[in-house]
Formats: C-alpha cells, structure tokens, sequence
C-alpha cells in the first residue's frame, strides 16, 4: 500500500481564501470518507503554512523532486476545486496541470477531478492540454452546467454536475440580524467599470472583504473606512454574522454569502460568477446598481458530493 491515500492538486498556498476554502473542502470530505489525514498529501505554493493549517502533509509544487516523491507515494491524484483549467489568466494554468496529470499517470496514479469550472478556453492549445488531462481522469465533477458542457465538448465521458465544494462547509451558526453591508472587488478589466457602480452605495456601515492581497488594493478605489482580510473560514464566520447585505465579484464571496444566508448581489466578471448567481437566484449588476436578494438555501443535493469522494476512494 503506497503512504497516500490521495493528493490533492489545486492553486493552494496563494493566500486566497477561495482555494483555501476548497482545500479545507476536501479535507473534510475526504475525513468524512474515512480517510485519515495522516494519509492525505497536497501540493502547496507555501508547504508549511499548508500543512500547519490543514494538518496535512504538504509538498512544495515548483520542485520536481518534492512532485515525484509525493506522487510515488500516492494511490490517487485529486484536481480539488478550482478554475484551474481556463486560459483567462493565462494558458500556463492549462499547461501546468496537464502536466502534472500526465506525469502521475505515467507513474500509476489514478486520476481524479471534482468541484471543478472549466473554461473559458479561448486558445486552441489550451482546449487540447485540458481536454487531455481531464480525459485522464477517471471521474470528472463539475460545479455549474456550462463547465459541464465545455468538458464534455472536450470529449470527457464521466461527466458529473453538481455545486461548489465548499458549499459541503456547514456554518455554526447563520445570523440574519447584522447592520452591514460586505463589499468585495478583485482586480480585472472591468474593475474600473464596477469600481463606479458600487461608489454611490458606499456607506459607514460598509466593509470590504478581502478575499487575498489583490483584492486589498482593489477595494482601496472605494475610500472605505474598514477593509477586512479574510483568510480562513473562522474568519468569515465572524464577519458575515455582522452582515445585513453584500455584493462582490468574487465567486467563493457569493458563496459564503450563501452558506451564511446574506442577501447578494453579484458582479460577473467571468463566466463562472454568472453560472453561481443564476443557481443562486440572486441578481447580477453589470450596467447599473441591483440590490441585493437572499439566496436560495443551500440545497440538499450539496450532500451528494460525499458521494462523488467515495466513489473515486473506491476505483483503483
């Protein structure tokens, strides 16, 4: 029996709380699967700061040596969360997960993909690394219906829809009695543009979250007097329990304001914000202002997700 259970691949250790939420995600579902920590591995930006947090272990992911040790160690390869198969940013995200999947292949890894978006994918070579890597996959859950399509026009056959991981996180409590309103921005193209819709709302009782540096210096444009960095799910807690309101640009800003019932509106700057707030049933403010409405409750069919984890903890 090789040392790991399963590793888990994602953009973790970059000090943004949406894949810190995703790590933290699979963690637990995979505890939940009966999966012991001590037989769970990641590859990490920041190995120390990942594995003092999760209480895994955790391997650097720029070093070759660190990526085949781990990987001969391990039974699965799990893609855990993420749009880390798009070419928005750049085709390099493409490329470096491709070849992380084709390197634990070739090393008898099986390999797996869950909570994941997929697209967009723009550039033809971004469309073959992807459509290769995920094709090596064994099972491939997706987290809204267009990521669903594009995989499966990828030529993906084991093609499973459902929602984001981290709506599987269960708040301990969900306050619906708070004076504030949550603002978040990320830097973008359209930055400027949502920068001036949201400035005329902009009161005392306003806080921006920051989800990660970025997005520090992006909500610095609005003059609050209070920006707060959220950097794990405790933290969250605490600030949207003070919160009566919210609008952010951020997909995992929308969630959390879902999981904690806050009423939402989003600014759709890629094509995954729109997916979320069409599941949500909440507005999207892209010409003009929409106040925020509460989100759908959390659906009973999140808990379908453990099923997809015991299902690849049982394929070898």
């Amino acid at each position: 029996m090789r040392r790991y259970s399963a590793t888990l691949i994602g953009y973790y250790g970059f000090g943004n709380l949406g894949d810190e939420l995703l790590l933290k995600a699979c963690v637990d579902l995979l505890t939940q699967c009966g999966v012991e920590k001590s037989r769970i591995a990641v590859l990490s930006n920041n190995p120390d700061e990942t594995a003092k947090t999760f209480g895994i272990d955790a391997f650097d992911r720029w070093k070759f040596a660190e990526i085949l040790r781990v990987l001969r160690e391990s039974e699965r390869m799990i893609f855990g969360g993420g749009g880390i198969f798009q070419d928005r940013t750049s085709v390099k995200s493409c490329a470096w997960y491709w070849g992380i999947a084709r390197l634990a292949g070739l090393m008898g890894v099986k390999v797996y993909a869950v909570g994941q978006s997929v697209g967009p994918l723009r550039l033809r070579v971004s469309k073959i690394l992807s459509g290769n890597a995920l094709r090596l996959c064994g099972l491939v859950h997706v987290r809204d219906e267009k990521s669903r399509v594009i995989a499966e026009s990828l030529g993906c056959k084991n093609v499973i829809e459902g929602l984001d991981l981290v709506m599987t996180i269960k708040p301990e409590s969900v306050s619906t009695v708070g004076k504030k309103t949550l603002v978040n921005l990320r830097p973008c193209p359209e930055l400027e543009h949502y920068t001036e819709i949201l400035r005329p709302h902009i009161d005392d009782d306003t806080i921006g979250a920051a989800m990660s540096q970025e997005d520090e210096s992006a909500l610095r444009l609005l003059g609050l007097r209070e920006i707060v960095r959220v950097r794990n799910f405790s933290e969250a807690e605490e600030l949207w329990c003070c919160a009566k309101r919210s609008a952010g640009m951020r997909l995992h800003f929308g969630v959390l304001s879902r999981i904690f019932r806050t009423p939402l509106a989003m600014m759709p700057y890629d094509l995954k914000v729109n997916e979320f707030a069409g599941q949500s049933g909440v507005p999207c403010i892209t010409d003009e202002w929409k106040e925020p409405m509460m989100p759908r409750e959390v659906p009973e069919s999140a808990g379908d997700i453990i099923g997809v984890f015991r299902q690849l903890l049982h394929r070898l």
